[in-house]
């Protein structure tokens, strides 16, 4: 129902919306074209357009170029306390997962790549490019770099594209478990990146960098990956520690924290 209180593209949203929450518009369904919603709707394409972006936005939707839009599936809950593999984070959303291998192919480390797997630069390694796909839909672009004593460990002819890298590099080392050191950074996806992960450039997202390490603290491999920002939710849990008023490292002037 038209609420003439909003302006048109948010009477656009509140129908996705609806559609969404009522169930006439389920997952992976593909909405109608711009033209032929603007009739249904009574507006113009460019109020279809702006009730569009805050669909996507909201990530109710996915636009994949070329190929048309899309009723999102559900947004992957990322606890940033607790690392999970793509595989079981796809799985737990009642998905199937996969991996698209793009490449893997021997390099010679960077300067920074050596120091972070903590080898002498120019060492031989590998570079593996791997998209996530859950239900087909990219989730997430991997672009992981392994030295090659780790290369030489899992096998050299190792199908890199069935199972997460640090997965095959654990494994071979017989890890029972991995340390993962992260940082996460707000950034626009651009250019192939947004290309594989079937985004429109320009389209919010997170870049994580990744060093994963053995028990002992030797690394393994470090990666690099990007994440449409509409398909993602990342929490986590930390503790403040509060102090008495009396106590003389604080006082009314003091800061109120962040």
């Amino acid at each position: 129902m038209t609420d003439w209180t909003k302006a048109r593209y948010e009477n656009v949203f509140d129908y996705i919306q609806d559609g969404v929450l009522s169930g006439a518009l389920v997952s992976g369904k593909r909405l109608a074209g711009e033209r032929k919603l603007a009739e249904e709707l009574g507006v113009s394409r460019e109020t279809i357009r702006q009730g569009l972006d805050l669909a996507e936005q909201a990530g109710l939707i996915v636009r994949v170029p070329q190929r048309g839009t899309y009723v999102a599936s559900p947004r992957v809950d990322q606890d940033l306390g607790a690392m999970r593999t793509f595989d079981q984070t796809v799985r737990g959303l009642s998905m199937s997962p996969a991996y698209q291998l793009l490449r893997a192919e021997s390099i010679r480390l960077d300067a920074e790549a050596a120091v972070r797997l903590e080898v002498a630069p120019e060492s031989d390694g590998l570079a593996i490019e791997v998209i996530g796909l859950a239900n087909g839909l990219p989730m997430a672009l991997y672009r992981a770099i392994l030295p090659v004593w780790i290369v030489d460990r899992v096998g050299r002819d190792t199908n890199w594209g069935e199972r997460a890298s640090y997965e095959l590099a654990g494994e071979a080392m017989s890890a029972p478990s991995l340390d993962v050191r992260q940082e996460f950074e707000a950034i626009e996806l651009r250019g192939d990146v947004a290309q594989r992960l079937r985004v429109r450039s320009g389209m919010p997202g997170f870049m994580s960098t990744s060093i994963f390490l053995l028990p002992g603290g030797k690394p393994v491999e470090v990666r690099k990956a990007w994440y449409p920002g509409n398909r993602y939710r990342f929490s986590t849990t930390r503790r403040i520690e509060i102090k008495p008023a009396s106590d003389p490292a604080t006082g009314p002037a003091a800061d109120q924290g962040a």
